[in-house]
């Protein structure tokens, strides 16, 4: 057991200026070498996940406010209730930029301790700093936490647009009503109307669609709401498949934004699982001709969106036809239309349906082929076609697409499902196996058997993978049995292995309601060396990075932020030099959400064969916002991805390690399963070089 006590002694005593660290000799504490020693002590105390009170209290009561900064990052991202000694002071630093890092440490320690230093910070001078507190108050919650926020919504000033979008992550009745209050304010500033309607949108409530309708009709004008605010409107009334709002959402999905139209696009996609879509009336012929219109658009998501939606509108021939043109292109736009063409027929002709599937599953198009695996899903019932489908698709050559194809059978409850699941368990491909262990998982009891014994031989084959995405699908696999699970779980509470041991852990507080505090600290085996650290720690200080990135669409440019995400881009920059990403796919595109790529197996499970922790940081994920991908907390590797349009909900949650400086425009062409060309790296001395650098 650590002495917190003690740890608030050294603290205090740091703080106050009363103890001195390291020898008395040397160069004086706030000197550029100071920095450089206490920033690589500072990665390397978070690589271990290991609190160090003595070095942080040196970081934290250091003249340097970069340095205190840096440590006020460092602390909360250790979630060590006992490192949250030195968050209080912190956050009344008389430098702004130190008590803006500690209200956003403090959200990531998630330290309720910490909520009323938090509700005094909403207060403070410094704009950045109270809706830091705002943000971090949202994140540990809490009666008191909701309660400091509403409070700061009402107000005329302070941190209100902060306030109202905090509130979105968890959603009450009293939060609604307050967020409905502030929204039928006059005058609203757009910041924080931008706030509110992302709040009631993003997690929607019944309560909230007439806001979000009044959003959509919102007319032209001084007051006229952003793109940005139209299209959280529309998704949010998509997620309550809100009848009323159809007209206005089949107007907006003509819009030239393609964030309008693609979340107009696919409200509707939601809203055609109603009756208010399926009559032949002319609400739905409207749907249709939007659908059309927008079908073939040069914007691939857009073209998706509406293709999707043809899919679930009632059949016609005009739509037909549309989805027969896009299936002779292939790529992504075929895979769509092959997807959609099963969902018409899959009920009225299944045989035919059945027919095209199995012509798919033979074809040297793999997005066909994926298509072909999707589509399974839709094609219910048994019969001898399906199951040659089946068989074929789950024979393919592509690990990918017997993955996915296991993953739609299993969406159906039929006699041979367990025979599917089987197959998978003992599949040659790790990723294949991943989803046969979560989809058989209910099904798994104590009674033996050979679906039993597969499994375990399974499971046990995912921790020898080393790969982050096939250990935490077990672990989950294993917290999803009804009988042995838990047992699983608790044999990897101590794991040698660190992203094992994390979320083995996790998941026996989560599910099986452990005490947080109950496991004993373990640090972490770090790759780096010492020089390695002073190496990266120099790098964040003395150079700028760019990335140039092309595709087989063109070419687009990348700030790498090495100052706020040092040990990422120290990993992004030595896997572009080995050619780690020549030719890789981009093997995720989402409309208007994100591009992912850096996958060498292609299918969104694969990385470098090492997992780096977590650098997360105050940076937005506005627009040509670059974020590493993750399974978990700390399982980023070599997966990264751009934001194509605002996505507030990762704030704070995903690191952020670069941004798009040209070239969004291919990023917006960008279709799944294009290809990396080449990532080139290059550095250039930083003109604002502290004091003391290297020239």
């Amino acid at each position: 057991m650590r002495s917190c006590g003690r740890h608030a002694l050294i603290a205090f005593l740091a703080l106050a200026g009363c103890v001195s660290f390291g020898p008395e000799s040397g160069p004086p504490m706030g000197t550029y070498r100071e920095r450089l020693g206490g920033f690589a002590g500072l990665l390397r105390m978070e690589d271990r996940r290991a609190y160090d009170p003595l070095l942080a209290g040196r970081a934290a009561a250091s003249p340097d406010p970069w340095l205190r900064a840096k440590a006020a990052l460092a602390l909360g991202r250790l979630r060590d209730p006992a490192a949250s000694i030195f968050v209080p002071v912190l956050l009344k630093d008389p430098d702004a930029s130190v008590r803006r890092a500690a209200a956003f440490g403090a959200g990531l320690s998630g330290d309720a301790r910490l909520v009323r230093f938090l509700v005094a910070a909403l207060g403070d001078s410094d704009a950045e700093t109270a809706a830091n507190a705002a943000e971090a108050l949202g994140k540990i919650g809490g009666s008191d936490a909701t309660d400091a926020l509403l409070a700061a919504l009402v107000r005329r000033e302070g941190p209100r647009s902060a306030a109202a979008l905090a509130l979105f992550r968890k959603p009450e009745i009293r939060m609604v009503a307050a967020l409905l209050g502030v929204f039928g304010e006059e005058n609203l500033a757009p910041e924080l109307r931008r706030a509110v309607v992302y709040s009631l949108s993003r997690k929607s409530q019944r309560e909230a669609a007439p806001a979000l309708r009044a959003m959509l009709r919102k007319g032209e004008g001084t007051d006229e709401p952003s793109s940005g605010d139209i299209a959280w409107a529309a998704r949010g009334l998509g997620l309550l498949e809100d009848e009323e709002s159809a007209s206005d959402l089949v107007r907006l999905a003509a819009s030239r934004d393609v964030s309008v139209s693609v979340q107009a696009l696919t409200a509707l996609d939601s809203l055609s699982k109603k009756s208010a879509l399926s009559r032949g009336d002319e609400l739905t012929r409207s749907a249709h001709d939007v659908a059309l219109l927008r079908a073939n658009d040069s914007f691939p998501g857009v073209a998706i969106a509406a293709l999707r939606l043809l899919g679930t509108l009632p059949d016609d021939p005009l739509s037909r036809a549309m989805l027969e043109e896009n299936l002779l292109r292939k790529g992504w736009r075929g895979q769509t239309a092959l997807v959609a063409l099963t969902r018409l027929d899959a009920a009225r002709a299944p045989e035919a349906a059945a027919k095209r599937l199995d012509a798919a599953s033979a074809s040297d198009s793999l997005e066909l082929r994926l298509g072909a695996a999707q589509a399974l899903e839709f094609l219910g019932g048994e019969s001898a076609a399906k199951e040659q489908v089946a068989t074929a698709l789950q024979s393919d050559r592509a690990a990918r697409i017997r993955a996915v194809a296991l993953s739609s059978l299993s969406k159906q409850n039929f006699p041979k499902r367990s025979a599917h699941l089987l197959a998978g368990l003992v599949d040659r491909d790790p990723a294949v196996r991943a989803v046969a262990l979560e989809e058989s998982a209910p099904l798994v009891g104590d009674a033996g058997g050979e679906l039993l014994r597969a499994w375990n031989e399974a499971y046990g084959r995912s921790f020898a993978e080393k790969e982050p995405d096939f250990i935490v699908s077990a672990l989950d696999a294993a917290a999803a049995r009804k009988v042995g699970g838990r047992e699983l779980v608790v044999a990897h509470a101590n794991d040698a292995d660190a992203v094992v041991r994390e979320k083995a852990r996790r998941l026996l507080v989560e599910k099986y309601g452990a005490a947080p505090g109950s496991f004993r600290p373990i640090p972490v085996s770090v790759r780096l060396s010492t020089e390695d650290y002073s190496r990266v720690a120099r790098a964040a200080n003395e150079s700028l990075f760019e990335a140039e990135i092309a595709t087989t669409r063109g070419a687009f440019r990348v700030q790498l932020l090495a100052e706020d995400a040092p040990l990422t881009v120290a990993s992004f920059r030595a896997l572009a030099e080995k050619r780690f990403f020549d030719g890789i796919v981009i093997h995720r595109v989402v409309p208007d959400f994100v591009v992912q790529t850096g996958d060498p197996r292609g299918d969104g499970s694969g990385g470098p064969g090492y997992a780096i922790r977590d650098e997360i940081n105050p940076i937005r994920y506005a627009r040509g916002a670059v974020g590493m991908a993750l399974s978990g907390p700390d399982t980023g590797g070599s997966q990264w991805f751009v934001a194509l349009s605002p996505q507030l909900h990762l704030d704070g949650g995903y690191t952020v390690f670069g941004r798009v400086l040209e070239g969004l425009d291919v990023l917006d062409r960008a279709e799944q399963d294009d290809r990396l060309v080449s990532v080139r790296v290059t550095s250039r001395p930083r003109p604002d070089r502290p004091p003391g650098a290297t020239p």
